[in-house]
Formats: structure tokens, C-alpha cells, sequence
């Protein structure tokens, strides 16, 4: 596929991390052809797992230098934080209209070539990533007028099903269809490839998973019920977990402590990351098949959206029955609700569908009701498939089916 973009990197090869766990292993050079190419000279075979390290990262660095097409006014640009940095004091949202208007595009100097699986703002710059099945990743920076485009990623073998950050901003992980997932080290330009997860043979791909806020761990969602928890740091696997039934959804807790999964049965799983326990089980209120789960980043709210289009809103100090009842069923959308996400400051509350066009809703959470002037008949949604806040809520960007990226200003919120 030729890219329009011309992208940065082109990538292939192996990880840095192909390591073997017990650096007091020998390890022969000669045995496997691909490693052959480690060799200092024809006739060097046995080396340490110590060398052995230091020779993959060599290898990997001279297969994928960084790239130098990045100016320092690139650079200072992802490095700054300033922008996104300075939390206001959040004033009380006034229900029933959100004063909203649209500015340029955020992906205007590059739309992409087709859906736009992800969105997601970094988490203290004003940096926009876009991702999806044109298989590029994009870094824009976000001042609602010329939206300048930093960087682009070209992965030639994944079409991105899911992207985001880590709770730095220094690294983003992206995923697909694949054994396999990429991590790009932002500042320093580099892509690494993972190795299939140990623990899961079984799992073919690895679309969904979710990054924690602590920045400690990943949860990947696997076949057959099972949620495999993965460590940032090393990228190796460290426990599986098991659901009775398929997982349609994962959502962290604010502080990273606690998982919250659903399944096809309309079960809702709490679990202890430190301990691998579940903790909790409920049954979502209806028992309609949930599609998605979201919790809010104060801790106060539990979201879940089902394939009827009911979005149910929980108060999680109150999560204690088997059966709790929601403080609201949102009923606002007709088909399977595909996202379901909180502001920073916990007044709204996202729902979206991509099953049906202009499917996307803001839900005012202090009176738990839907802002009824936004969007309006006119608003140019299209086939929402994905969308996000920026760090204050003073933007909410929306990637379409269309490759298009719309960028809204939320005019209550005073930083962006």
C-alpha cells in the first residue's frame, strides 16, 4: 500500500526484548539461522544470555535507527506539556445545552485513508494520536485552527484495531488482528514488536486491551473468558484471569487497583489486580447483553452499554448486592453501543454507536440527562467509531468511519 503521508518508519524485525529470562543461559549462535547474523566473526557459536541481550538490542538499532527526519521544533513539541498540564478547578456544568462549537478538523493536514479505529489525546501535551485500518498511526498537535501533524507511523503487516497512550505519554501501544503488538517510544522515534504472550498460546490476537492509569500493567482480552495481564514494564505476561463466558468489555479503576470486565451474560466481574481475585459479581440491570464498560476517573461512576443501545449508569459506592439497580438506564440510542467514556472531571459521560449514523450522545452525569441541543441534524457525525476528551474536557475529537477526525470545542471548559 502506498502511504500519502510519507511515513517515518517502515518496520519489521524482531523486539529488543527477545530476551531470555534467565540471564545465566548460554545460548548457541550457530544452531538457528536467524541467528547467525549476531555473530562477531564465522567461527564465534556459544555467547551468555548477558551478550546475547546486548547483541538483539545492537541488531534491532541498526535495523531500525531512529529516524532523522524529526526537527527539534518535532521534538520540542512532544516534549512540551505546559499546554494540558494546568488543571482547572472543574465549575458545576449546567444541564439540558452544552455550549459546543466545531473548529478545523484535528486531522485536517492528513485524514486517513479509512476508519478511524482510535482516538486518544495524550495525557498531559497538546498531542492527538489518530489510529485505524489504513494502518498509520498519527500525532497531530491540537490548537483547534492549523491542528499541525508531528509524525506518522506506517505498520505494513497490522491494520490498527485499537491505540493509546501509556500514563506517561512517552510510549504508545497499538494493536491488531495479529499475534502480536507494537510499542512506539514517541521521543526517541523507535517501534519494537512484541512476541505472543506467554501464558496464552491460544489467543490468535490481540485487538482489545486497555492500559491501566498506574502505568503498571496491561490487560489484554483473550478467548473463551479469559483476561491476561500483561506487565508495561517488561511486556511479559503475569497472570491470566477467567470470566464464565465471553468478555465484551474492560474498564480500569481510576487508580489502577481494581478491573471491572462484562460478559455475554450480563455478568459485571470486579477484580483485585494485586491478588487476581474477583472480588465482586453482579448482574447488569435488564439482563441485556452488555457491549461495552467505562469507569469514571474519580471512582464515582460505572458505565455499561449493552447491544439493545441502553447505556446503565451506576453510583459504584453502591455496588455492593448482587442485583444493584442504576441511578439511570440512558436510552437515548437504538443500536449496540460500541464506546462509552467519562470527562476528566466526571460531568459527562460519551455514548456511541457505529452500528447506525450520527450515534453519539453526551450525557449530563450530575442530572444524569442527555444534552438535548448537541448534536443537533446538521452535525456531520457520520458513522462514529471512536472518540475522546482532551485532559480538561476542552475538546472532544471524534474519528468517523470516513477517516475524518471532527474536532468540538467545549466552551464551559476553560483549559483545553
Amino acid at each position: 500500500m502506498q502511504d500519502q503521508d510519507n511515513e517515518l518508519l517502515k518496520l519489521g524485525g524482531k523486539r529488543a526484548w527477545d530476551d531470555p529470562d534467565d540471564k545465566g543461559a548460554y545460548i548457541s549462535l550457530k544452531k538457528q539461522a536467524n541467528l547467525k547474523k549476531l555473530r562477531k566473526s564465522e567461527e564465534e557459536d556459544v555467547i551468555s544470555g548477558d551478550k546475547y541481550e546486548i547483541r538483539l538490542r545492537q541488531q534491532h538499532e541498526k535495523l531500525h535507527p531512529a529516524p532523522k527526519e524529526y526537527s527539534d521544533k518535532d521534538i520540542a513539541l512532544l516534549k512540551q506539556s505546559h499546554g494540558f498540564l494546568e488543571k482547572k478547578r472543574s465549575k458545576i456544568l449546567p444541564p439540558e445545552e452544552i455550549e459546543i462549537t466545531r473548529v478545523r478538523d484535528a486531522n485536517q493536514q492528513a485524514y486517513s485513508q479509512c476508519v478511524v479505529q482510535s482516538v486518544n489525546f495524550h495525557p498531559n501535551a497538546q498531542i492527538l494520536m489518530t489510529a485505524g485500518f489504513d494502518m498509520t498511526l498519527r500525532l497531530f498537535q491540537i490548537d483547534g485552527k492549523l491542528n499541525q501533524k508531528i509524525q506518522s507511523v506506517y505498520f505494513k503487516d497490522m491494520p490498527i484495531f485499537h491505540a493509546e497512550f501509556n500514563s506517561t505519554g512517552r510510549e504508545i501501544i497499538a494493536s491488531g488482528r495479529q499475534p502480536f503488538f507494537y510499542i512506539y517510544d514517541i521521543e526517541a522515534g523507535r517501534v519494537e514488536k512484541s512476541n505472543q504472550i506467554q501464558g496464552r498460546r491460544q489467543d490468535k490476537t490481540y485487538e482489545h486491551f486497555r492500559i491501566s492509569p498506574c502505568g503498571r500493567y496491561i490487560i489484554f482480552v483473550g478467548r473463551d473468558g479469559f483476561l491476561n495481564l500483561v506487565s508495561y514494564q517488561t511486556k511479559q505476561w503475569i497472570a491470566n484471569m477467567k470470566m464464565n463466558n465471553w468478555v465484551n468489555g474492560v474498564d480500569w479503576s481510576g487508580d489502577g487497583k481494581y478491573l471491572y470486565s462484562v460478559d455475554m451474560d450480563a455478568m459485571v466481574y470486579q477484580w483485585d489486580v494485586g491478588t487476581r481475585r474477583c472480588v465482586h459479581r453482579f448482574k447488569d440491570h435488564g439482563g441485556f447483553k452488555p457491549s461495552s464498560v467505562a469507569v469514571s476517573k474519580n471512582d464515582k461512576y460505572l458505565s455499561i452499554g449493552s447491544r439493545s443501545g441502553i447505556v446503565n449508569v451506576y453510583d459504584k459506592s453502591r455496588l455492593t448486592s448482587n442485583n444493584p439497580s442504576p441511578l439511570k438506564a440512558i436510552s437515548n440510542l437504538t443500536t449496540t453501543v460500541h464506546h462509552t467514556k467519562f470527562n476528566h472531571d466526571s460531568q459527562i459521560l460519551g455514548i456511541s454507536s457505529r452500528s447506525k449514523k450520527e450515534q453519539l450522545k453526551l450525557v449530563h452525569l450530575p442530572s444524569l440527562t442527555v444534552f438535548k441541543n448537541w448534536p443537533t441534524g446538521a452535525t456531520p457525525l457520520g458513522y462514529v467509531e471512536s472518540f475522546d476528551f482532551s485532559p480538561n474536557s476542552g475538546y472532544i475529537a471524534i474519528g468517523n468511519a470516513k477517516g475524518k477526525v471532527l474536532l468540538y470545542r467545549l466552551r464551559h471548559f476553560a483549559s483545553a
